[in-house]
């Protein structure tokens, strides 16, 4: 009973995240404190101290027995190297042996153990020359590969992906790997039903190299591209002459496409709509059937235009079939055999029927009457949708125009839009020329707004949008080619963000730079006037140590962006 409550899971970062997202669940009745149990079962190693300018000892090794006696756990695999062999030997013994250890590792760090050679040898843009890291190679198993099957994006592309046996590989256990298209099929001359090499390509992505051919016995068979698009029929065709990816051209109705856009609307780098997400976007564009009846639903979004007038009417009546986010089928009940289907807008209340509530338990019992009378409510995802759908209608309108899914306009594209014209309506009415000629754009993305305004039910999207309070215009902005006055704390200034900044995702100090009034620039130059830095940073610090730029910590980047220049200490 415990494992079916608390499965292992394949790796630390899902227990890890997993367990901090679902701190209680509810099983048979009873609250399981599952997410705390899961991160109880977590361990860890230490393996130094960030910032220790004295410290009372003359080695690494040190280090880790000072940090073993004060009660923190340290790794018991460590070793000291008496010379270059002993290292090789020790990084060679690990490859051989890395399943052996009690954690998963893909490499193995050799560090100097003296500490004042430490900040002699100093460090280079990307890493310290006190210490490296020797990667060994990504780890590779065989599974069979059972079928070839095409997926179709938010864009129409049609993706041939691998579906095999589960096989546990790099701490994780791999179901499907992308095939990019039907020339790579090709390319790496994979069978279905052939045995294959499978690994993950930087210890991340699955990747199928190639089959085991002589394990063949004759059963395999070729994959064929399917001329027609696997969820509205519509014929395949390349977009373009020379395009190696086939597309299905019904952009506008073709379901695989509408739930990408309307998942891509909720998405970080578009109206970052918390509630929004794959499971919602299905739900919201696929077919379904009454909860409470049982009578067939049409989807209640057949394109995105309705996004913002969803209604509680509309959507909490909605049950669906529930699939494995793996293979793409339908999930059925081990015990019972039969489709797992789900509500996921409404929550149920269980109370006594009509007449019996002001009934004494004696009554009750007597009648036999239970608490089986069903009240539906909305559920708190419903009522969290509606709200943070009401409060997009007023985010930045650059955000507004990634959320449109404009083919090659993305969050930068889109930010430069926004600034030179100020509205979707100016953008609307610009020359291919105008569009191009801002800083970002260029001729790719200015065609390709062009084209977009003149669909149809593009346009719909827009006036929906727009009809149901979506505002598509940067209040205050002076018109195309003025730039608003920011105001801000960083008016005139180019800042460089780069590498792991404590405080800020990479995203975040982007959008602190540009809240500030500056520009957030993605390449340094003579122009740039600050470079933040922090661990992970490469080619830019190097550039910007080379042109004398400033660079600023994470603390010093802090001050910046919320007090200006002015505010950095000398």
């Amino acid at each position: 009973a415990a494992d079916r409550r608390f499965p292992a899971f394949a790796n630390p970062r899902n227990a890890a995240s997993g367990g901090l997202r679902q701190q209680l669940e509810k099983k048979d009745g009873l609250e399981l404190e599952a997410g705390e149990r899961r991160l109880e079962s977590l361990r860890l190693y230490v393996h130094g101290i960030g910032a220790w300018p004295d410290p009372p000892v003359a080695s690494q090794s040190e280090i880790y027995e000072l940090l073993a006696s004060w009660g923190l756990p340290t790794s018991p695999h460590l070793k000291v190297c008496e010379s270059i062999d002993d290292v090789i030997a020790f990084v060679a013994h690990y490859g051989e042996n890395r399943h052996s250890v009690e954690h998963e590792l893909d490499g193995i760090v050799v560090k100097i153990d003296e500490l004042s050679l430490h900040d002699e040898l100093g460090a280079t843009s990307r890493a310290p020359r006190w210490a490296i890291a020797y990667k060994y190679p990504p780890e590779e198993v065989q599974t069979r590969l059972l079928d070839i099957r095409v997926g179709v994006g938010r864009t129409g592309r049609a993706t041939p992906y691998a579906v095999m046996e589960p096989k546990l590989v790099a701490g994780s256990v791999v179901r499907q790997a992308t095939l990019h298209n039907r020339e790579v099929v090709v390319h790496k001359g994979v069978l279905i039903g052939d045995t294959v090499v499978l690994r993950k390509a930087g210890d991340v992505i699955p990747e199928i190299l190639g089959p085991v051919v002589e394990r063949r016995d004759g059963s395999e068979r070729a994959f064929e591209m399917p001329e027609n698009c696997p969820e509205c029929g519509t014929p395949l065709r390349a977009m373009k002459v020379g395009d190696i990816d086939l597309r299905c051209p019904n952009g506008q109705s073709c379901p695989a496409q509408v739930r990408g856009r309307v998942e891509h609307a909720g998405s970080r780098g578009a109206l970052d709509v918390e509630a929004l997400g794959e499971v919602t976007a299905a739900a919201l564009t696929q077919p379904a059937r009454h909860a409470q009846t049982g009578a067939a639903l049409d989807p209640v979004l057949t394109t995105e235009a309705g996004l913002f007038t969803l209604s509680l009417d509309e959507i909490v009546p909605i049950e669906v079939v529930v699939t494995d986010p793996e293979t793409g089928e339908d999930r059925v009940d081990a015990s019972t055999g039969e489709v797992v289907r789900r509500a996921p807008f409404q929550r149920i209340e269980r109370v006594y029927p009509p007449g019996w509530e002001n009934a004494t338990a004696a009554e009750r019992r007597k009648a036999g009457v239970r608490k089986d009378h069903e009240l539906v409510h909305p559920s708190s995802q419903a009522l969290k949708l509606l709200e943070e759908l009401d409060k997009a209608k007023t985010k930045d309108l650059w955000r507004q125009i990634v959320a449109l899914s404009i083919r090659h306009v993305g969050p930068v594209a889109a930010r430069a839009l926004a600034q030179h014209f100020g509205s979707l309506a100016a953008i609307r009415e610009a020359s291919i020329d105008e569009l191009a000629g801002v800083e970002g754009v260029g001729e790719i993305i200015a065609r390709s707004l062009i084209e977009w305004f003149d669909v149809d039910w593009h346009l719909e999207i827009v006036e929906r949008w727009a009809a149901a309070g979506v505002s598509f215009q940067t209040p205050g902005h002076p018109g195309p080619g003025a730039q608003a006055a920011s105001g801000g704390v960083l008016e005139g200034l180019t800042v460089v963000a780069t590498g792991s900044l404590d405080g800020f995702t990479r995203d975040g100090a982007k959008e602190a730079i540009i809240q500030a009034g500056g520009k957030a620039a993605s390449s340094v130059s003579k122009k740039t006037d600050f470079v933040a830095a922090g661990p992970g940073a490469g080619s830019k610090l190097a550039k910007a140590e080379e042109l004398g730029v400033r660079v600023l910590d994470a603390a010093q980047f802090a001050i910046l962006v919320s007090e200006g220049p002015d505010a950095l200490p000398d």
